[in-house]
């Protein structure tokens, strides 16, 4: 019982002497800080420690420098007993992380204290052990095509069929994006070019997502397909690119071995401290050359079309009267660039009226690589008897053979019969009702009139509507009509305002519909959002409209596989077009 109490008074002692010792310690105290390392790569970050005497830290103002991230990680606190004398000290630990590579120069915490240099090298500067994919220094050549990013969150991956392709030229490719579990948090947007000698045409909105390992981690690849098309010729070093939000560590590589031990992302981002940081990776340049295409053989009615195509016609049927409509159909199928893809098929054919064909597309892949396209020709023969339209044709460079290649169909064959009214009012009709002598023979049927002649017979057949006592009916008819109109009119002055405000209303909702549509430039919505709100206005009848409202309604039908993309004065113009019209439309 005397031994615990003497170890009690002992213990309390040195308590006493330990809160005796740092006041006098703690009063001006000196600061001190230091940078460990000095050197580090881009994505990494050193370790500012700021030590100060006493059981507290005084008040720090951390540094502000500018392309540097100051975080405090920590604080700790020490004692040591030198020569019977009690030392207590506090350090605080900041993390410092770059933003950009370059040299940096981090102000003294005091007038006194001396300024720390920190030296970052670029991300192809090599990796460090603090990185993730220290197996391999970023940018180092992979058999697989494969470039890490300098952490080794992700990578991303270009793949084409061919290096050699001629403008216009649509080739499938596919684009990679490999992403490191538990370091990407997110994905913020499409893959792009990193140039404008390239378009990506109907790049998939979402992409196939299947797991994946590398150098024995685990990874999220997802694919996009797409079509690539060149713009001018020319050898071009293409990549492309996405950015990503990714987690990098804050502790020096000589801390980071228990993260590195544990293996699974989420235990290493919960033992290991991390930040979020915004990048993009870019896709190994592929170099790919844009060959010109050849001047030397090319037919008159080649629209661009370029890939390797086959043609057919049909009709909608064999046998049809005259002044009937039929609808010749011709299928264009292949591999290629079917936006290019265009025909007029027939035009001033003798005995025939023609009017211009539509299309429409039917892909048998995801981009749009493969497939059909039909253009529909209304027709109407002129004449009856037995007719052949001829064959239709369509030109094409094919990259295969390198030259151009024009397919044919057959031609086909109709019967074209007379029209039941001319089969009615022909003079061979009216000689087969006849007899031998030219006369009708009698039937048997009563005539509705007698046999009348002079002037009471003139009387007689003509009907009492022609007469003049009743002449007058019609003008009397027409002006009570017209009197009773008048009178409603009077009686409900209103009722015509609230029909022409919401027509109003509906031409200018019309309008603004057109003017987003503009602004986003997207042809299809505008030149369709046009013909929807003339419809109204000026129905199906084009013929009494001007050459402006038909061209636009051609447009319309166009939209969706001509490719044609107005500008803004176009925009623009169409819009007053399609104002004006709604306007005069409202106009008493």
């Amino acid at each position: 019982m005397r031994l615990q109490v003497e170890r009690r008074r002992g213990f309390l002692g040195f308590i006493l002497c330990l809160l005796a010792a740092v006041p006098a310690i703690g009063i001006g105290a000196p600061i001190t800080a230091t940078l460990q390392p000095s050197q580090i790569a881009l994505g990494e970050s050193a370790e500012l420690t700021i030590t100060s005497s006493g059981s507290s830290m005084q008040p720090i103002t951390l540094p502000e420098v500018a392309g540097l991230d100051f975080r405090v990680a920590g604080q700790s606190h020490r004692i040591e007993i030198v020569n019977g004398a009690t030392l207590v000290s506090t350090a605080l630990i900041v993390r410092v992380t770059p933003k950009t590579a370059g040299v940096f120069t981090i102000p003294g915490l005091t007038p006194k204290s001396d300024p720390l240099i920190l030296r970052v090298n670029p991300e192809s500067g090599g990796a460090s052990p603090d990185n993730l994919g220290a197996a391999r220094p970023p940018g180092a050549a992979r058999t697989d095509g494969i470039r890490m990013t300098p952490d080794g969150s992700a990578f991303m991956r270009l793949i084409l069929p061919k290096r050699e392709v001629y403008v216009g030229e649509s080739i499938p490719v596919d684009i990679e994006v490999g992403m490191h579990n538990g370091y990407v948090t997110s994905l913020n947007g499409l893959p792009t070019l990193t140039g404008a000698d390239f378009t990506l045409n109907n790049l998939s909105r979402q992409p196939e997502r299947i797991p994946k390992l590398i150098d024995g981690k685990e990874f999220t690849l997802m694919t996009w397909h797409s079509l690539l098309a060149a713009v001018k010729p020319g050898t071009f070093a293409l990549s492309v690119q996405s950015p990503l939000t990714v987690r990098i560590r804050t502790r020096p590589a000589r801390e980071s071995l228990l993260e590195d031990a544990l293996g699974d992302p989420f235990m290493q981002n919960f033992f290991g401290a991390t930040v979020s940081k915004e990048i993009t990776v870019t896709s190994p340049p592929a170099e790919l050359t844009v060959l010109p295409l050849p001047t030397e053989g090319r037919p008159p009615d080649f629209s661009g079309a370029v890939g390797s195509f086959k043609i057919a016609s049909d009709l909608s049927s064999t046998k049809a009267a005259a002044g009937d409509p039929l609808t010749l159909r011709m299928h264009v199928s292949g591999a290629g660039n079917f936006d290019r893809v265009d025909s007029a098929m027939l035009t001033h054919l003798d005995a025939w009226k023609t009017y211009p064909p539509k299309s429409s597309f039917k892909p048998s892949d995801a981009v749009g690589y493969k497939g059909e396209k039909t253009f529909e020709q209304p027709l109407i023969a002129g004449k009856p008897g037995a007719q052949a339209l001829p064959a239709l044709t369509f030109s094409y460079f094919d990259p295969n053979t390198r030259r151009y290649e024009t397919a044919r169909s057959e031609p086909l064959a109709v019967s074209i019969s007379a029209s039941l009214a001319d089969t009615s009012s022909s003079p061979g009709a009216a000689a087969a009702a006849a007899d031998g002598h030219g006369k009708t023979p009698d039937i048997g049927l009563r005539p509705d009139h007698a046999d009348l002649a002079g002037e009471a017979g003139r009387h007689a057949l003509t009907p009492p509507y022609l007469e003049p006592r009743f002449l007058a009916i019609p003008s009397l008819l027409s002006l009570a009509l017209a009197g009773g109109w008048l009178g409603l009119r009077r009686r409900a002055p209103d009722s015509v305002a609230p029909r022409r405000g919401r027509a109003a209303k509906a031409a200018q909702r019309a309008v603004m519909a057109l003017e987003a549509a503009a602004r986003n430039g997207n042809a299809t919505q505008f030149f369709n959002a046009a013909r929807a709100a003339l419809l109204g206005t000026v129905g199906t009848d084009l013929e009494a409209e001007g050459g402006e409202i038909r061209q636009l309604f051609a447009l319309a039908d166009e939209a969706n596989y001509s490719g044609h993309q107005p500008t803004t004065p176009e925009f623009a113009r169409w819009i007053e077009i399609v104002r004006e019209r709604l306007q005069r439309e409202q106009s008493p």
